[in-house]
Protein backbone atom coordinates (compact mmCIF):
# COMPACT_ATOMS: atom_id res chain seq x y z
CA UNK A 1 0.00 0.00 0.00
CA UNK A 2 0.92 3.75 -0.47
CA UNK A 3 1.18 3.91 3.46
CA UNK A 4 3.39 1.35 4.00
CA UNK A 5 5.67 2.73 1.01
CA UNK A 6 6.11 5.67 2.49
CA UNK A 7 6.79 4.30 5.99
CA UNK A 8 9.62 2.29 4.49
CA UNK A 9 10.96 5.67 2.17
CA UNK A 10 11.05 7.38 5.49
CA UNK A 11 12.88 4.68 7.50
CA UNK A 12 15.60 4.63 4.67
CA UNK A 13 15.86 8.34 4.55
CA UNK A 14 16.15 8.36 8.21
CA UNK A 15 18.89 5.31 8.57
CA UNK A 16 20.42 7.60 5.55
CA UNK A 17 21.28 10.68 7.44
CA UNK A 18 22.97 8.43 9.87
CA UNK A 19 25.12 6.25 7.95
CA UNK A 20 28.72 7.71 8.11
CA UNK A 21 30.03 9.34 4.54
CA UNK A 22 32.80 6.87 4.44
CA UNK A 23 30.29 3.73 4.71
CA UNK A 24 28.87 5.96 1.43
CA UNK A 25 31.71 6.30 -0.44
CA UNK A 26 32.43 2.60 0.28
CA UNK A 27 29.59 1.60 -1.86
CA UNK A 28 30.22 0.33 -5.20
CA UNK A 29 29.63 3.48 -7.91
CA UNK A 30 27.38 3.00 -10.53
CA UNK A 31 25.12 5.87 -12.20
CA UNK A 32 22.49 6.98 -9.99
CA UNK A 33 19.46 6.03 -12.01
CA UNK A 34 20.81 2.32 -12.44
CA UNK A 35 21.78 2.21 -8.37
CA UNK A 36 17.99 3.08 -7.37
CA UNK A 37 16.76 0.22 -9.50
CA UNK A 38 19.28 -2.17 -7.63
CA UNK A 39 18.72 -1.15 -4.00
CA UNK A 40 14.83 -3.42 -3.83
CA UNK A 41 12.70 0.00 -3.75
CA UNK A 42 9.27 -0.24 -5.35
CA UNK A 43 8.84 1.06 -8.19
CA UNK A 44 6.27 3.79 -7.72
CA UNK A 45 8.58 4.83 -5.02
CA UNK A 46 11.64 5.54 -6.90
CA UNK A 47 9.61 7.01 -9.70
CA UNK A 48 6.96 8.56 -7.93
CA UNK A 49 9.47 10.42 -5.17
CA UNK A 50 13.21 9.54 -5.33
CA UNK A 51 13.72 9.86 -9.22
CA UNK A 52 12.21 13.54 -9.30
CA UNK A 53 13.98 14.42 -6.40
CA UNK A 54 17.56 13.44 -7.05
CA UNK A 55 17.01 15.10 -10.58
CA UNK A 56 15.97 18.22 -7.92
CA UNK A 57 18.98 17.89 -6.11
CA UNK A 58 21.87 17.23 -8.92
CA UNK A 59 20.60 19.28 -11.47
CA UNK A 60 20.42 15.89 -13.74
CA UNK A 61 16.77 14.74 -15.13
CA UNK A 62 19.05 11.42 -16.65
CA UNK A 63 20.58 10.62 -13.34
CA UNK A 64 23.92 9.77 -14.98
CA UNK A 65 25.67 11.13 -11.99
CA UNK A 66 27.61 9.19 -9.99
CA UNK A 67 25.56 6.71 -7.02
CA UNK A 68 28.14 7.66 -4.67
CA UNK A 69 27.51 12.04 -5.20
CA UNK A 70 23.78 10.98 -5.16
CA UNK A 71 24.11 9.29 -1.82
CA UNK A 72 25.47 11.86 -0.55
CA UNK A 73 22.83 14.41 -1.79
CA UNK A 74 20.23 11.99 -0.49
CA UNK A 75 21.81 11.93 2.68
CA UNK A 76 22.10 16.13 3.57
CA UNK A 77 18.47 16.04 2.42
CA UNK A 78 17.41 13.64 4.94
CA UNK A 79 19.60 14.88 7.50
CA UNK A 80 18.30 18.86 6.87
CA UNK A 81 16.03 20.87 5.29
CA UNK A 82 15.08 22.63 2.32
CA UNK A 83 15.43 26.65 2.78
CA UNK A 84 16.43 29.51 0.54
CA UNK A 85 17.90 32.89 1.31
CA UNK A 86 15.99 35.60 2.23
CA UNK A 87 16.52 38.01 -0.58
CA UNK A 88 18.35 35.85 -3.04
CA UNK A 89 21.24 33.42 -3.19
CA UNK A 90 23.60 37.03 -3.91
CA UNK A 91 22.15 37.76 -0.14
CA UNK A 92 25.09 35.27 1.20
CA UNK A 93 28.23 36.95 -0.62
CA UNK A 94 26.97 40.13 0.53
CA UNK A 95 26.36 39.41 3.84
CA UNK A 96 29.76 37.99 4.43
CA UNK A 97 31.30 40.92 2.92
CA UNK A 98 29.77 42.89 5.04
CA UNK A 99 31.89 41.31 7.97
CA UNK A 100 34.98 42.61 6.61
CA UNK A 101 36.90 45.65 6.68
CA UNK A 102 36.20 48.25 4.38
CA UNK A 103 38.14 48.19 1.18
CA UNK A 104 38.88 44.13 1.57
CA UNK A 105 36.30 43.53 -1.40
CA UNK A 106 36.47 44.44 -4.96
CA UNK A 107 33.66 44.11 -7.29
CA UNK A 108 33.35 44.70 -10.84
CA UNK A 109 37.25 43.63 -11.85
CA UNK A 110 38.47 41.50 -14.20
CA UNK A 111 41.29 39.11 -13.52
CA UNK A 112 43.38 38.72 -16.16
CA UNK A 113 45.75 36.24 -14.96
CA UNK A 114 47.21 35.04 -11.17
CA UNK A 115 50.39 33.61 -10.06
CA UNK A 116 51.51 32.75 -6.51
CA UNK A 117 52.39 36.26 -5.79
CA UNK A 118 50.33 38.43 -7.47
CA UNK A 119 47.00 38.77 -9.48
CA UNK A 120 46.84 40.83 -12.94
CA UNK A 121 43.65 42.96 -13.15
CA UNK A 122 42.43 44.61 -15.62
CA UNK A 123 41.51 47.74 -13.73
CA UNK A 124 44.27 48.03 -11.40
CA UNK A 125 47.26 46.26 -12.46
CA UNK A 126 49.12 43.70 -10.53
CA UNK A 127 48.52 43.10 -6.77
CA UNK A 128 50.75 41.67 -4.71
CA UNK A 129 50.13 38.93 -2.30
CA UNK A 130 51.47 36.04 -0.17
CA UNK A 131 48.60 33.39 -2.05
CA UNK A 132 45.94 33.24 -4.42
CA UNK A 133 42.77 31.44 -3.94
CA UNK A 134 40.71 30.75 -7.46
CA UNK A 135 37.23 30.42 -6.53
CA UNK A 136 35.22 30.53 -9.63
CA UNK A 137 33.14 28.29 -12.39
CA UNK A 138 35.36 25.47 -13.70
CA UNK A 139 35.20 27.19 -17.33
CA UNK A 140 36.76 30.61 -15.49
CA UNK A 141 39.40 28.57 -13.43
CA UNK A 142 41.04 26.72 -16.41
CA UNK A 143 40.78 30.08 -18.62
CA UNK A 144 43.06 31.49 -15.92
CA UNK A 145 44.96 28.13 -15.06
CA UNK A 146 45.29 25.98 -18.11
CA UNK A 147 45.89 22.55 -17.57
CA UNK A 148 42.62 22.55 -15.27
CA UNK A 149 40.02 19.95 -16.32
CA UNK A 150 36.67 21.29 -17.71
CA UNK A 151 33.84 19.00 -17.05
CA UNK A 152 31.03 18.61 -18.93
CA UNK A 153 27.46 20.51 -17.62
CA UNK A 154 23.64 20.27 -16.97
CA UNK A 155 22.35 23.17 -18.44
CA UNK A 156 19.58 24.85 -16.05
CA UNK A 157 16.85 27.16 -17.00
CA UNK A 158 14.64 28.63 -14.12
CA UNK A 159 11.27 30.75 -14.77
CA UNK A 160 9.44 33.56 -12.60
CA UNK A 161 6.28 34.20 -12.93
CA UNK A 162 4.04 36.53 -10.57
CA UNK A 163 0.24 36.44 -10.17
CA UNK A 164 -2.12 38.39 -7.94
CA UNK A 165 -3.93 35.11 -7.33
CA UNK A 166 -1.84 32.86 -5.40
CA UNK A 167 -1.91 28.79 -5.85
CA UNK A 168 -2.70 27.26 -2.83
CA UNK A 169 -0.04 24.91 -2.37
CA UNK A 170 1.83 26.80 0.57
CA UNK A 171 5.61 26.68 0.98
CA UNK A 172 5.61 22.89 -0.87
CA UNK A 173 7.80 22.27 -2.92
CA UNK A 174 6.33 20.62 -6.02
CA UNK A 175 8.46 17.64 -8.06
CA UNK A 176 7.14 15.83 -11.58
CA UNK A 177 7.04 12.41 -11.09
CA UNK A 178 5.00 12.20 -14.19
CA UNK A 179 7.57 14.11 -16.47
CA UNK A 180 4.47 15.90 -18.02
CA UNK A 181 6.22 18.72 -19.18
CA UNK A 182 9.69 20.35 -19.11
CA UNK A 183 9.17 21.51 -15.58
CA UNK A 184 11.15 19.48 -12.94
CA UNK A 185 9.89 21.27 -9.77
CA UNK A 186 8.93 24.37 -8.95
CA UNK A 187 7.54 26.10 -5.90
CA UNK A 188 5.43 29.56 -4.39
CA UNK A 189 8.92 30.79 -3.51
CA UNK A 190 6.67 34.32 -2.08
CA UNK A 191 5.09 32.07 0.37
CA UNK A 192 8.58 31.55 1.86
CA UNK A 193 10.55 34.85 1.29
CA UNK A 194 7.42 37.33 0.34
CA UNK A 195 10.65 40.04 0.23
CA UNK A 196 11.26 38.17 -3.39
CA UNK A 197 8.06 38.86 -4.59
CA UNK A 198 6.50 42.65 -6.29
CA UNK A 199 3.99 44.13 -4.03
CA UNK A 200 0.81 42.86 -3.67
CA UNK A 201 1.77 39.63 -5.54
CA UNK A 202 2.84 35.95 -5.36
CA UNK A 203 6.52 34.80 -7.29
CA UNK A 204 6.21 31.24 -8.59
CA UNK A 205 9.77 30.19 -9.74
CA UNK A 206 9.91 26.97 -11.89
CA UNK A 207 13.20 24.95 -12.74
CA UNK A 208 13.20 23.32 -16.09
CA UNK A 209 16.15 21.15 -16.62
CA UNK A 210 18.18 20.21 -19.87
CA UNK A 211 17.79 21.89 -22.92
CA UNK A 212 14.57 23.97 -22.57
CA UNK A 213 11.80 23.30 -25.41
CA UNK A 214 11.57 26.39 -28.27
CA UNK A 215 7.94 27.23 -27.07
CA UNK A 216 9.27 27.82 -23.52
CA UNK A 217 7.02 30.04 -22.10
CA UNK A 218 3.84 28.40 -23.32
CA UNK A 219 5.04 25.00 -22.00
CA UNK A 220 5.99 25.95 -18.65
CA UNK A 221 2.61 27.35 -18.36
CA UNK A 222 0.73 24.62 -19.41
CA UNK A 223 2.82 22.22 -17.71
CA UNK A 224 2.23 24.72 -14.26
CA UNK A 225 -1.32 25.07 -14.73
CA UNK A 226 -1.35 20.63 -14.35
CA UNK A 227 0.84 20.94 -11.55
CA UNK A 228 -1.13 23.70 -9.71
CA UNK A 229 -4.38 22.09 -10.80
CA UNK A 230 -4.95 26.55 -11.54
CA UNK A 231 -5.15 28.39 -14.76
CA UNK A 232 -2.04 30.32 -15.75
CA UNK A 233 -2.79 32.07 -18.63
CA UNK A 234 -2.85 35.65 -16.74
CA UNK A 235 -0.01 34.79 -14.65
CA UNK A 236 2.72 37.49 -15.87
CA UNK A 237 6.57 36.30 -16.85
CA UNK A 238 8.61 38.31 -14.41
CA UNK A 239 12.18 37.08 -16.04
CA UNK A 240 13.55 33.44 -17.41
CA UNK A 241 17.60 32.74 -16.67
CA UNK A 242 18.78 30.21 -18.74
CA UNK A 243 22.52 28.91 -17.65
CA UNK A 244 23.99 26.45 -19.93
CA UNK A 245 26.90 25.40 -18.01
CA UNK A 246 24.57 25.47 -14.86
CA UNK A 247 26.11 22.26 -12.63
CA UNK A 248 29.04 20.13 -13.23
CA UNK A 249 28.61 16.60 -14.32
CA UNK A 250 29.41 14.11 -12.10
CA UNK A 251 29.81 11.06 -14.17
CA UNK A 252 30.90 7.66 -12.84
CA UNK A 253 33.95 7.30 -11.59
CA UNK A 254 33.91 10.87 -10.05
CA UNK A 255 36.61 12.35 -7.83
CA UNK A 256 35.11 14.23 -5.04
CA UNK A 257 37.77 15.42 -3.58
CA UNK A 258 39.72 16.98 -6.50
CA UNK A 259 43.08 18.74 -5.40
CA UNK A 260 42.42 22.54 -4.03
CA UNK A 261 46.48 22.86 -3.28
CA UNK A 262 48.29 23.27 -6.89
CA UNK A 263 50.92 24.26 -5.61
CA UNK A 264 52.41 26.24 -2.63
CA UNK A 265 50.68 29.74 -3.33
CA UNK A 266 47.79 28.52 -5.51
CA UNK A 267 44.59 26.97 -5.06
CA UNK A 268 41.19 26.32 -6.65
CA UNK A 269 38.01 25.44 -4.93
CA UNK A 270 34.71 25.08 -6.38
CA UNK A 271 31.75 22.60 -7.41
CA UNK A 272 34.16 21.57 -9.76
CA UNK A 273 36.45 20.45 -6.82
CA UNK A 274 34.17 18.41 -4.84
CA UNK A 275 30.32 17.43 -5.78
CA UNK A 276 28.81 19.63 -7.78
CA UNK A 277 26.32 20.70 -4.99
CA UNK A 278 26.29 23.90 -2.97
CA UNK A 279 27.28 22.04 -0.15
CA UNK A 280 30.00 20.44 -2.42
CA UNK A 281 31.38 24.37 -3.10
CA UNK A 282 31.49 25.03 0.61
CA UNK A 283 33.58 21.51 1.49
CA UNK A 284 35.84 22.57 -1.27
CA UNK A 285 36.33 26.30 0.17
CA UNK A 286 37.06 24.64 3.72
CA UNK A 287 39.84 22.61 2.03
CA UNK A 288 41.06 24.94 -0.01
CA UNK A 289 41.10 27.63 3.64
CA UNK A 290 42.92 24.61 5.95
CA UNK A 291 45.19 24.39 2.95
CA UNK A 292 46.03 27.80 2.71
CA UNK A 293 46.43 28.09 6.30
CA UNK A 294 48.43 25.65 7.09
CA UNK A 295 50.94 26.78 3.96
CA UNK A 296 51.08 30.08 5.46
CA UNK A 297 51.83 28.78 8.80
CA UNK A 298 48.78 30.43 10.77
CA UNK A 299 47.26 28.41 13.87
CA UNK A 300 44.45 28.54 16.00
CA UNK A 301 40.46 28.19 14.59
CA UNK A 302 39.21 28.95 11.39
CA UNK A 303 35.64 29.96 13.11
CA UNK A 304 35.11 33.86 14.33
CA UNK A 305 32.51 32.40 16.34
CA UNK A 306 34.75 30.21 18.42
CA UNK A 307 35.95 31.89 21.65
CA UNK A 308 39.53 33.23 22.49
CA UNK A 309 41.47 31.89 24.91
CA UNK A 310 41.54 33.41 28.15
CA UNK A 311 44.48 34.80 30.17
CA UNK A 312 45.63 32.29 33.17
CA UNK A 313 47.41 33.78 36.66
CA UNK A 314 50.68 32.25 36.39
Amino acid sequence: SDLVDQARLGAALTRLAHVPVERLLARPELPAGQALAARGLPARTIDGFLRPLLAALLCDPALTTSSRCADLALRAFAGGRLCVPEGGAEMLPELLAQTLPPGTVHTGVRVTSVATTSVTTAEHGEIRCRAVLLATDARAAADLLPGLRVPDFHPVTVVHHTTDEAPGTGAALLLDADRGGPVAHTALISEVDPSRAPSGRSLISSTVLGNPPPDLDTAVRTHLARLYGTPTHRWETLAVHHTREAVPAMRPPHDLRRPVRLLAGLYVCGDHRDTSTVQGALHSAHRATAAILKDLGATGSMHRADPAPTAQAA
